[in-house]
């Protein structure tokens, strides 16, 4: 019966996602034609001056160790608040994905505003960090409420010490989810904008972007950005050997035994304790005081206006990007071919690109090709696509996956199309998941700067630009205001985003 089954993808799939793909790519046929222009000897010159090698290192430091933070981070945080027995883990994992609703440059102005020597290497390490941790904790825990503990149990029954069946049993199992989310950390670093900016941290971003505005050198900075391409492809290439391939969960969740921390409890309370402190309690605090400082100064119709501009493009970008995301995420996890991988990886190879190259390369393609796109909300929304696809691939892949293959089988082979099995078999499945990434990506368009800045229509703000306008000339009480609203309304997806965990934490304390 199965002899007849096709195996390739519905063709509305395939052209969502070619049509995606070229989007994505669109930065890079950008930065050919520039280079093209440049010349090749003039390419390399820049590539090998000394302030190149300078920016390398700087740029390839910072991702580096802000992915390595936040994968250490993230991965205890989902391991306390998922399997031990602490008091707080309720609490811990309540908060621990509150900081993404604070983007990078709200911290750092936050920062800066209280402290005015606070800027260079470390600073912008633990600020990065901080706000990418929440990747990490949020792939691990969820792969460890999917994962059966049963290996575990049987493990420590024999004698294994628990950091032997942390290393030997429970990081295996998490290990793919961990390491997408130290990837997405360490590319948020290598195209941060704002933080660095604000930080006075010379990188490839912040390099880019004075070649830009400065000299107006867009040749210069294409051959920066070029180097951040190859870059991206090393990171890529050792995510892909670390991570391995996805791992399909049952989806159901079975009660661990808590893992009981004994004279150690105190230590990751410690931990967590001022990590909360450093990520949540003082941005907080800077933005609480300078907004009442700067209240009387305060335009309610514009910041009311500001509002709802974000608010609107950034549930349009997220529904928009969530879904060619799912196109692409059928075709690399449920039609797996080697085709499929490098179409899946090709999505990955902007995502280290600044905001301002994939605003540039849109602005030089419209230009070119459809000049009445230029500074409409359409271009804005192609923009958000070309820019977090990869965010949203990144959460979609494991949701596709859960479905067995073996139903697609079985409802085709009692004669629904492969477009019926997809619409009433995986999707409703995988339909959690897929919200969770249109939220996540949603939020992440809500924090956006560099693109928004240079392609919002004529006169239009969100509070991201009005945050940077006023930062910019260090109106910091006239830009609270803004900040503050930003992250509260950036407040309610980070808050849904982990919505499972808190739920069942909630129903094992019930149950102590």
């Amino acid at each position: 019966m199965t002899k007849n089954i096709k195996r390739r993808p519905p063709t509305l799939v395939l052209l969502l996602a070619v049509f995606a793909l070229l989007v994505a790519l669109t930065p890079l046929v950008y930065l050919w034609v520039r280079l093209g222009e440049f010349g090749i000897d003039k390419v390399l010159a820049q590539m090998l001056r000394p302030r190149t090698a300078e920016l390398l290192g700087n740029s390839l430091l910072l991702a580096a160790s802000v992915g390595l933070t936040a994968l250490l981070l993230g991965s205890i945080q989902a391991w306390v608040s998922i399997r031990s027995n602490l008091k707080m883990r309720l609490f811990f994992g309540v908060t621990a994905a509150l900081p993404l609703a604070i983007p990078s440059y709200v911290s750092a102005y936050t920062y800066t505003a209280l402290f005015p020597g606070f800027s260079g290497f470390w600073s912008a390490w633990l600020l990065l960090s901080i706000g990418t941790a929440p990747y990490v904790y949020l792939a691990v825990s969820a792969a460890l409420l999917r994962s059966d503990p049963a290996t575990e149990e049987v493990a420590r029954t024999l004698g294994a010490k628990p950091w032997r069946v942390i290393r030997e049993v429970t990081w295996p199992s998490i290990r793919p989810a961990a390491v997408a989310g130290a990837l997405i950390a360490a590319l948020y670093a290598l195209s941060d904008f704002g933080a660095v900016s604000i930080l006075r941290y010379d990188t490839f971003t912040r390099a880019i972007y004075n070649a830009y505005r400065s000299s107006f050198d867009r040749s210069a900075a294409a051959s920066l950005a070029g180097v951040l391409i190859l870059v991206t492809l090393l990171i890529l290439f050792v995510e892909a050997k670390a991570r391995g391939g996805y791992q399909s969960g049952g989806g159901i969740y079975r009660k661990a035994v808590p893992v009981g921390l004994g004279r150690w409890a105190l230590a990751p309370n410690l931990l967590l304790g001022v990590w909360l402190v450093l990520a949540l309690a003082i941005p907080v605090f800077s933005l609480i005081r300078w907004s009442i400082i700067g209240s009387s100064s305060a335009d309610l119709g514009e910041i009311i206006r500001a509002l709802v501009n974000s608010i609107g493009y950034a549930v349009s970008g997220g529904l928009v990007t969530t879904g060619f995301a799912v196109a692409i995420g059928i075709l690399t996890v449920r039609y797996q071919s080697r085709w499929s991988s490098i179409f899946g990886r090709l999505v990955w190879l902007t995502h280290a690109m600044p905001g301002i190259v994939v605003a540039l390369a849109l602005v030089f393609l419209s230009n070119r090709l459809l000049p009445g796109i230029y500074q409409t909300n359409l271009i804005l929304i192609i923009a958000y696509l070309a820019l977090y696809l990869p965010n949203a691939l990144s959460a979609v892949s494991t949701p596709l996956s859960q479905a067995p293959k073996s139903l697609d089988e079985v409802a085709q082979s009692l004669g629904a199309s492969r477009l019926n099995v997809l619409r009433k078999v995986v999707l409703p499945i995988a339909g959690p998941g897929i919200l969770l990434a249109t939220l996540l990506v949603t939020l992440t368009v809500l924090k956006e700067l560099p693109a928004t800045l240079m392609l919002r229509p004529t006169g239009i703000e969100t509070l991201a630009t009005r945050l940077w306008s006023e930062t910019s000339v260090g109106a910091f009480s006239a830009a609270a205001p803004y900040a503050l609203l930003l992250v509260v309304v950036a407040g309610i997806p980070a808050w849904l985003l982990n919505r499972q965990i808190r739920s069942t934490l909630r129903q094992e304390l019930e149950r102590e």
